[in-house]
């Protein structure tokens, strides 16, 4: 970023563009290296490198005489954010500097995922869930999160054929669990 803001453009876009060519991508994980891990180093801090490629490539990644960088560019800065997600799904970020670093980057750069309304549409068999118009469910602002059970006569074996469909730009995530409750004297134990 320094290159770009002291004005050597040129320099600032091969190197976003190397970073590019040498970062891995996958619909899971996101764009990512394979080399940014953590250590015992103050510079090994994958969280803070993550969010500093964010803003990388968000300051310099579209190249000018280049129209197709600018679709490219936004698409790399959304996979960036999708490997800071997946990274606290199954992580603690293990400081506030790169708690604040890793929000930051995800709030005010790339694809404004905040904003999207479009519930994700959710059918259970022959029961489309709708949060909206259940009784006693709350969809939580921001995040569209909600929760709900079935009393064990209302479920059906057709309720096993879920289908979850995404409308719209963004990333969704979830979570579906069957759970069921028994008597203990009820269960012959071995």
């Amino acid at each position: 970023m320094i290159q770009f803001r002291t004005g050597e453009k040129s320099i600032a876009n091969k190197i976003v563009k190397s970073l590019e060519e040498n970062s891995i991508t996958s619909d899971e994980l996101g764009m990512y290296w394979k080399e940014n891990t953590a250590g015992y180093y103050y510079y090994q801090a994958p969280v803070e490198t993550q969010a500093l490629m964010i803003e990388t490539f968000s300051e310099v990644g579209v190249i000018p005489n280049e129209p197709e960088s600018a679709k490219r560019n936004l698409n790399n800065i959304d996979n960036l954010k999708i490997w800071l997600l997946k990274n606290k799904q199954t992580n603690s970020w293990k400081t506030t500097k790169a708690t604040s670093e890793a929000v930051y980057a995800l709030l005010l750069n790339g694809s404004d995922w905040i904003s999207i309304t479009d519930m994700v549409d959710i059918n259970l068999g022959d029961i489309k869930i709708e949060p909206s118009k259940m009784k006693d469910i709350a969809i939580e602002a921001g995040t569209g999160y909600f929760k709900t059970s079935w009393n064990a006569q209302e479920i059906t074996p057709k309720m096993a054929d879920v289908t979850i469909a995404k409308k719209g730009n963004g990333i969704a995530w979830g979570g579906l669990y069957w759970q069921y409750f028994e008597d203990l004297d009820k269960n012959n134990l071995s």
